[in-house]
C-alpha cells in the first residue's frame, strides 16, 4: 500500500495534488481515500463533490465541468469513474487538463481494472499521482490494522491486533469498522484487551468464523448451534452466502491439487486461522460434497435476488444438507 500511504502522510500536511489516478477493484479503498482527500482540501469549510458518470453525462459535458469556474474560484472535488471509456478526442483533453489543471478544482480518476493496459492510462501515469486500490493481500492487513489504530490516535500491542484481525479480518471494512468502534469505546490512549471484550459486535464477529469453521471441521451440532446465535442478530444470509462460497472454493482447490494446500497469492476472506485448516477441512469432505455445497449455495443466492426467504431456515437447512 506503499503509494497510498505516502498519499494519505501528505494528505496529513497539507500537501495536496490536483488530479489523482486510482487504479484497482477496492470500494473501500477508493471511498477510504476520496473521503480523506475530501477532509484535506474542505478542512475549514463544507465542499463541494460531484461524481461524474458517463451513464450521466457526456464526455463533453464532463470536460465543460472540468474546466468551468465561477467568479469566487469556489473549491470542487469531482470524481470521475472509467475515464478510458471515453470517446473521442476528449480523452486527449483530459490528459491536456490533467497537465495543467485548474488550482481550485481537484479530479480523481477510477480505474477498477490495475492491469488495464491502454494507451489512454499509459499517458496519463506521466501525469498524475498513482495509486494502488486493489484489494490488499493477506500479509497488507497487519499493515493496514496498524494504520487504522494510528489514524484514530491509539496504542495497541500486536498481540491484541492480530487477535482483531484473525477475528474480523475477513475484509478490510471489517477490520477498520471494528477498529473504530473499539476506539471509540476506549477513553485511553492504549487499547487493553478490556476494550475488545467489551465490544459485542467483537465477539459475534468471532461467533461468525467460529461458525465456518465449525462447519469444515463437519461438526453438525456446533454449526446449527452458532447459526442459530448469529443469524439475523448480527448477520443476514446473503452476507454468509460469500465467505462460505470462499471456503468451498478453497477446499476445492485443495482436492484438485491432491491434498496440497497453496498459500493464496492474493486475498481471500477468511481469517487467518480458517486458512491454516483449509488442508484439514478438505479431508473432511468428499469432492461431490464440495460441488454440492457450491451449487446449493449458488440456489440460495440466485434465490435471495428474486424472492423472500427465511434466513435462518435456509442457513440451517443448507448446514444440514451440505454438513450433516
Amino acid at each position: 500500500m506503499n503509494d497510498l500511504k505516502l498519499a494519505l502522510s501528505q494528505l496529513k500536511i497539507g500537501k495536496i495534488d490536483n488530479v489523482y489516478l486510482l487504479r484497482g477493484e477496492d470500494q473501500f479503498l477508493q471511498n477510504f481515500f476520496i473521503a480523506k482527500l475530501y477532509d484535506a482540501i474542505f478542512i475549514k469549510t463544507v465542499g463541494t463533490k460531484e461524481f461524474l458518470t458517463l451513464n450521466e453525462f457526456s464526455g463533453k459535458e464532463i470536460m465543460d465541468k472540468l474546466i468551468s469556474s465561477d467568479l469566487f474560484g469556489t473549491k470542487k472535488l469531482f470524481i470521475l469513474k472509467d475515464p478510458q471509456q471515453i470517446k473521442g478526442k476528449v480523452l486527449e483533453e483530459i490528459i491536456s487538463y490533467c497537465q495543467d489543471p485548474l488550482k481550485n478544482h481537484f479530479l480523481v480518476l477510477i480505474n477498477d481494472n490495475y492491469m488495464d493496459k491502454g494507451s489512454f492510462l499509459k499517458n496519463l501515469q506521466k501525469y498524475v499521482f498513482n495509486i494502488n486500490v486493489s484489494t490488499p493481500f493477506q500479509n497488507e492487513l497487519f499493515k493496514w490494522a496498524k494504520f487504522f489504530i494510528t489514524d484514530n490516535k491509539k496504542n495497541i500491542s500486536d498481540e491484541l491486533l492480530f487477535q482483531i484481525i484473525e477475528t474480523c479480518g475477513d475484509s478490510l471494512y471489517n477490520i477498520k469498522n471494528e477498529i473504530d468502534k473499539i476506539c471509540l469505546i476506549s477513553d485511553s490512549d492504549n487499547i487493553t484487551k478490556e476494550h475488545l471484550n467489551l465490544d459485542s459486535s467483537f465477539s459475534r464477529s468471532r461467533k461468525r468464523w467460529e461458525m465456518i469453521a465449525s462447519i469444515g471441521n463437519r461438526d453438525l451440532k456446533k454449526s446449527i448451534r452458532l447459526a442459530k446465535s448469529i443469524i439475523n442478530n448480527s448477520e443476514s444470509m446473503i452476507s454468509m452466502i460469500f465467505p462460505l462460497l470462499t471456503l468451498f472454493q478453497e477446499i476445492l482447490f485443495i482436492k484438485m491439487n491432491n491434498g496440497t494446500f497453496i498459500k493464496p497469492v492474493g486475498y481471500i476472506p477468511l481469517s487467518a486461522s480458517l486458512q491454516n485448516n483449509l488442508s484439514k477441512y478438505s479431508s473432511n469432505y468428499e469432492t461431490s460434497d464440495i460441488v454440492k455445497a457450491l451449487r446449493k449455495l449458488k440456489e440460495i443466492e440466485i434465490k435471495q435476488k428474486t424472492s423472500n426467504i427465511d434466513d435462518e431456515s435456509e442457513l440451517i437447512s443448507f448446514i444440514f444438507n451440505v454438513v450433516g
